[in-house]
């Protein structure tokens, strides 16, 4: 695990309730947005997952709020959230859902998993980071299992990486590190493993552009 991965969980760990704080603002400022944002995010999952049966055992790696975890329940799977901040852990719990305290990049991964999610989190990895974590969540899978993970778009940035924080809803009182990726280098982090290409897609995300992936084992 890098430095700068390191510094960025230090930071959630402390300041993990400014981050819900901040989200339950910005969704009563707009709460019509926030339910369509809800809403194109579970038909992506859906459309991502519409191989494995109900019931299937996905984990989230890096639940937060817990909103991402519940629409994988929604729809049909057996979920565990994880995240590796205690607020946020006691946020998912409180929302009746299975968690785990988890970081993708050094503990052990629950067995016989389906499924694996992964939104915005890669935004912190290192160049790294992402090679390694792509290993061990192929490894955890199984066969035929998915994965769905995003990143930030290099395009929209004037560098490759940095620490900062964002202003407004998004302010934690404390830099964090962000990495910025061309689609052409993480398809080459992808052609390097095991996994298989299903799809990949390009969408705008307040702050930031991302480019989105689903692969299979």
């Amino acid at each position: 695990m890098s430095k700068e991965n390191s510094e960025t969980l230090a930071v959630y760990e402390k300041f993990a309730q400014a981050y819900l704080d901040g989200s339950a603002i910005r969704d009563r400022k707009n709460p019509e947005h926030a339910r369509k944002k809800r809403e194109q995010l579970a038909e992506k999952i859906r459309d991502a997952f519409g191989n494995l049966p109900s019931g299937a055992k996905l984990l989230e790696i890096g639940s937060a709020d817990g909103d991402n975890a519940k629409i994988l329940e929604s729809l049909g799977y057996n979920v565990i959230a994880s995240d590796i901040a205690p607020a946020f852990i006691t946020a998912c719990e409180k929302r009746g859902l299975k968690t785990i305290k988890f970081n993708v990049l050094t503990d052990v991964f629950p067995t016989e998993l389906s499924g694996i999610f992964c939104w915005r989190v890669f935004a912190h990895f290192t160049r790294e980071d992402i090679t390694l974590a792509l290993t061990r969540v192929y490894d955890a899978l199984l066969p035929g299992g998915r994965f769905v993970f995003n990143v930030f778009d290099r395009a929209t940035h004037d560098r490759d990486s940095e620490m900062k924080d964002f202003p407004g809803d998004y302010e934690m009182g404390a830099k964090r590190y962000f990495a910025y990726y061309r689609k052409e280098e993480i398809m080459n982090m992808i052609m390097k493993t095991n996994f298989k290409l299903i799809k990949e897609w390009h969408e705008h995300g307040g702050h930031n552009d991302w480019h989105c992936f689903v692969l299979e084992k």
